[in-house]
C-alpha cells in the first residue's frame, strides 16, 4: 500500500511510518510532503493509494483538486473545530484524527480500504482460485510449491459468518498478494511472503481486527512442514485446529504443534456414580466443580469423543435425580437439560461446556432446594407417624425411614434435627420408653415382654435406657408408683 502524508511535521510522518511497518504490513510504502501546494504537480507521478492530508494544508486549490480524484483521504487537524470538520466532509474523508494521530484507529481506518483487487490480481504469481480448488477435491498428487509463499487456514468461532469472513478477508489490505478459497467452515489462505515471522504478526493484526469489525474470535493454523500436496496441508492444518476444543480461540498454531491425547473411560465408575447422587443430594456444588475441572486439566487432554460421552454418562445420573423430585415435568428445568445435552454434542469448546454443566447443576441444585424446603415438614410429619404407627418393630431405623421416604438417611437427619430439636433416634427411642412406661402403669406385662412390646430386642439395653429417662429401673419404678397414694387418698 502506497500512502501520501501531507503533514508539516517530518517526525510526525516518521513516526507514522514506522508504526505501519511494524504493525501494519511489511511492503507498504510512506511518501512525506510539507508543501501542499505541489500535491498537484506530483500527485501523478506518485499514485498513492490513500492520501493522508493535515486539514490545515488544504486550501481552496488543493481541495478542488481533490474533488476530481478518486482516493481514499484521512484527514488529521490540530485544530478540532468546525471549520475542519467541515472540509474533511467536503472531501469526503473516510475519518478526522485530531492529534496526536491515534495509530491503532490509524491502522484500523487504513484497514477499511479495500485494495485495487484488479491489480493485485493481475501481479500476483499464485495459482487461480478455480485451478486450487480442483487441485483440493482432487488430491493432485503433485507437490504444491511453497517457495516465496505461505499456506494457513483460519477458523471463526461462529462457523455461520464463514463467508462474511471471506468477504471481509479478501477487502483487507494486509497481505501483498492474497488468495481465499472459502470453504463451508473454513477459509484456505495462501500469501506471497517467506518471512514467517512477519506473517505470524500480520495474522495477529489480522485476527485482532476481525474481532473488532465481527466482535468474535478466529484460529489460525499455519503449516510449517516440507513441501507436500495441498490436500495434505489442508489436513494437516485441519487436524491442528481441533485444538479448539481444549484451548478455545484467538490463537495462532503451527501444523507441526500436536497435543499427545489420552484415552478417558467415557463411563463412570460406581465411586463416580455414588459421588454425584450424593454430591446432587446434598447440594456440595464444590465436588461437582473439582470433578469436572478435572476434565480441563492443562497437563492431560482426553480424547473428545470420550469426553463428550463421558458428560452425557453423568447426564443419565442427573436425570434420574431430576426423575426423584418430578423436576422433568417442569419446563424450566426439562428444556435446559435437553439444551445441555445437545451442546455437549455439538460445541467446539470444551470449557464452555463445563461452564454450561455448571450451570445447569446450580439450576438444577436451587430448584431441588426450593422442593426441600416445601416439603421438610412433610417429610418430618411423616417420620413422626412413622415412627408412633411402626415404634414396636426392632427393625425400625432413621435408614428404613429414609428409604421409605425415598431420600437420604443423611438428608432425613439432618432435617428431623432442625424441625424437631433432638436426632431422629433419639425421639424413636424417647417415643418407646413412653409407651413401655404406660405399659408398666396399665399391665402387669413382665420387663421382657415390655421391652419387647416397644421394639427393644434386649431386656438389659432397655432397663438401661429407661433408667436414663426415669432415674429408676422398670421394675423399681412401676412398684413405686402403683404405691404412691392416689388424688384424695390419706398417706
Amino acid at each position: 500500500m502506497k500512502i501520501l502524508i501531507v503533514e508539516r511535521d517530518r517526525e510526525e510522518v516518521k513516526g507514522i511510518e514506522w508504526y505501519l511497518r511494524n504493525y501494519f504490513m511489511s511492503d507498504i510504502e510512506v511518501i512525506g510532503m510539507m508543501d501542499s501546494s505541489k500535491l498537484p504537480e506530483v500527485f501523478f507521478d506518485i499514485q498513492p493509494q490513500v492520501l493522508l492530508i493535515e486539514m490545515e494544508l488544504v486550501s481552496s486549490s488543493v481541495e478542488q483538486f481533490l474533488h476530481k480524484q478518486s482516493i481514499p483521504i484521512i484527514g488529521v487537524t490540530a485544530e478540532p473545530i468546525f471549520q475542519q470538520a467541515m472540509k474533511a466532509i467536503r472531501l469526503k474523508a473516510i475519518d478526522l484524527f485530531v492529534k496526536p494521530i491515534p495509530l491503532e484507529q490509524l491502522k484500523s481506518a487504513l484497514l477499511q480500504i479495500p485494495p485495487p483487487k484488479q491489480a493485485a490480481i493481475m501481479s500476483s504469481s499464485l495459482p487461480i482460485e478455480t485451478q486450487l480448488y480442483s487441485d483440493l477435491y482432487l488430491n493432485k498428487p503433485e507437490t504444491f510449491s511453497l517457495k516465496g509463499r505461505a499456506f494457513f487456514l483460519i477458523e471463526c468461532a461462529n462457523y455461520q459468518h464463514n463467508l462474511t469472513l471471506y468477504e471481509w478477508l479478501i477487502d483487507l489490505p494486509i497481505f501483498h498478494s492474497l488468495i481465499a478459497l472459502p470453504l463451508q467452515n473454513r477459509v484456505i489462505c495462501i500469501v506471497e511472503m517467506d518471512d514467517f515471522a512477519q506473517l505470524v504478526k500480520q495474522l495477529r493484526i489480522m485476527s485482532k481486527e476481525w474481532e473488532k469489525f465481527s466482535d468474535e474470535a478466529l484460529n489460525i493454523a499455519v503449516y510449517d512442514g516440507e513441501e507436500t500436496t495441498l490436500l495434505t496441508m489442508y489436513q494437516a492444518c485441519k487436524k491442528t485446529l481441533a485444538q479448539r476444543f481444549y484451548k478455545g480461540y484467538s490463537h495462532i498454531f503451527k501444523s507441526s504443534q500436536t497435543l499427545h491425547v489420552t484415552r478417558l473411560d467415557p463411563l463412570l465408575t460406581p465411586e463416580e456414580q455414588q459421588l454425584w447422587i450424593t454430591s446432587l443430594e446434598n447440594g456440595d456444588l464444590k465436588a461437582i466443580k473439582d470433578f469436572l475441572y478435572a476434565l480441563t486439566h492443562a497437563s492431560t487432554y482426553y480424547r473428545q469423543d470420550d469426553v463428550r460421552i463421558h458428560l452425557t454418562s453423568i447426564l443419565a445420573q442427573i436425570r434420574r435425580f431430576m426423575m426423584k423430585y418430578h423436576l422433568q415435568q417442569q419446563a424450566k428445568i426439562e428444556e435446559p437439560y435437553r439444551a445441555l445435552f445437545h451442546f455437549i454434542l455439538e460445541h467446539p469448546i470444551l470449557y464452555a461446556i463445563i461452564h454450561e454443566f455448571i450451570l445447569f447443576t446450580q439450576l438444577l441444585m436451587e430448584a431441588v432446594k426450593n422442593i426441600q424446603q416445601q416439603s421438610i415438614a412433610d417429610y418430618v410429619e411423616l417420620a413422626v407417624e412413622m415412627i408412633e404407627h411402626d415404634y414396636k418393630n426392632p427393625e425400625l431405623t432413621l435408614q428404613l425411614a429414609a428409604n421409605e421416604l425415598n431420600i437420604s438417611a443423611n438428608y432425613l437427619s439432618n432435617i428431623f434435627s432442625k424441625k424437631r430439636g433432638i436426632p431422629f433416634r433419639k425421639f424413636l427411642q424417647q417415643h418407646r420408653v413412653q409407651q413401655a412406661e404406660k405399659l408398666l402403669m396399665e399391665t402387669n406385662m413382665g420387663i421382657a415382654a415390655v421391652a419387647e412390646m416397644v421394639g427393644f430386642t434386649d431386656s438389659n439395653y432397655f432397663t438401661k435406657v429407661f433408667r436414663e429417662y426415669y432415674h429408676l429401673t422398670p421394675y423399681r419404678y412401676r412398684l413405686q408408683m402403683r404405691n404412691m397414694p392416689r388424688d384424695g387418698e390419706e398417706v
